[in-house]
């Protein structure tokens, strides 16, 4: 039983009920008017196929006063982390609407109390706002909160859909799991143990000519003290590749990526940049952004950097990849000297 009345909600949902009927009730005062004439009839069928204009004009006038803003405190979430959450609706003309219906993208968003279900009215000139909490299940950079718009005339007929003028574009941070520990202690051993050049340890790397700023918890050996007395800024010296132990990480990013595979991306790689902060070994992050770009990940200092600020270099859902992409980083990747691992966002592969 329960199988046929599940079936019969599916075809519910596909037919626009009021729809059918309201074409068979044209069909019968059509039908009506050409047997039976008379005022009577006439007045039945005027006023049945004036309904159309009359329910497109509120339609669209609807569409041209509604107002809609939504907003969070930040830009930058957390994956799962639920935030304040604000949407304000508007009427900024002299007549009532109605008809209204707001949607979510149900596998991006979720709300502590969803207010999509219902319809919405609004006086003239009415402001109303609701406020509840949002979260967000995949991290990236995308759309979240409410997408669309839906308005319909007042016995459900006819309706437009479109996308919400103003969107909440936001970028979420993925969660810091081990979900790559296994594979990079495996890699780790077969790449870099293998060579002893790979195996000084910190406090004895060769520094080499490349120099970025002082971060606190930087070894007070690698400042550049001569640099520091010439213009007094602190200024520390990079472990020079060709004999320190640093891995080199290539984000090998999809032709064009989707929301799952960006989310997972974005939680490997976030974890291996967190075992080499962790064993305080250092990584080289290498990716596409504008031209092939760079990060050394050394200490937690730096992978609060990477993780706040970098992620959002390489981490929007659906941006093409631009033409040439995957060429630069091939190229730049055969002039490393050091261990190299790929990670391929196609396949989610560590190689």
């Amino acid at each position: 039983m329960k199988f046929f009345t599940d079936k019969l909600k599916n075809i519910g949902h596909k037919i626009n009920v009021p729809l059918t009927v309201y074409v068979l009730l044209l069909i019968g005062v059509t039908v009506f008017v050409s047997n039976k004439g008379g005022a009577y009839s006439y007045v039945l069928f005027f006023s049945a196929w004036l309904y159309i204009p009359v329910s497109l004009i509120q339609i669209f006038y609807t569409r041209f006063v509604f107002r809609i803003y939504q907003d969070v405190p930040e830009r930058l979430l957390y994956k799962s982390i639920s935030v304040p959450y604000q949407i304000t609706l508007g009427n900024a003309g002299p007549f009532p609407i109605s008809g209204i219906r707001l949607t979510r993208d149900e596998e991006l968003t979720d709300f502590e109390e969803d207010f999509t279900p219902q319809d919405y009215k609004l006086l003239p000139k009415e402001h109303r706002v609701i406020e509840t909490r949002m979260s967000c299940r995949y991290a990236g950079g995308h759309t979240e909160g409410i997408t669309r718009i839906t308005i319909s005339d007042m016995f459900g007929i006819f309706h437009i859909s479109y996308d919400i003028p103003l969107p909440l574009r936001v970028h979420v941070l993925p969660v810091v799991t081990d979900v790559a520990a296994k594979d990079i202690n495996r890699l780790f051993e077969e790449k870099l143990n293998r060579s002893s050049v790979f195996q000084l340890e910190k406090e004895d790397l060769i520094l080499g000519d490349e120099m970025r700023k002082y971060r606190a918890g930087d070894k007070l050996n690698t400042v550049h003290w001569k640099n520091y007395a010439r213009t007094g800024e602190l200024l520390v010296r990079l472990p020079d590749k060709r004999e320190s132990d640093m891995m080199t990480l290539v984000i090998m990013p999809a032709e064009k990526s989707d929301i799952k595979k960006r989310d997972y991306m974005l939680e490997y790689i976030v974890s291996v940049a967190d075992w080499f902060a962790k064993h305080g070994k250092p990584v080289r992050v290498m990716y596409h952004c504008a031209g092939v770009k760079n990060f050394i990940v050394d200490s937690y200092s730096s992978f609060n950097v990477f993780y706040h600020e970098k992620l959002l270099d390489f981490g929007d859902v659906g941006r093409e990849l631009p033409e040439g992409a995957v060429a630069l980083l091939t190229e730049a990747v055969a002039k490393q000297s050091g261990a190299v691992v790929v990670f391929h966002e196609d396949s989610g592969d560590l190689k």
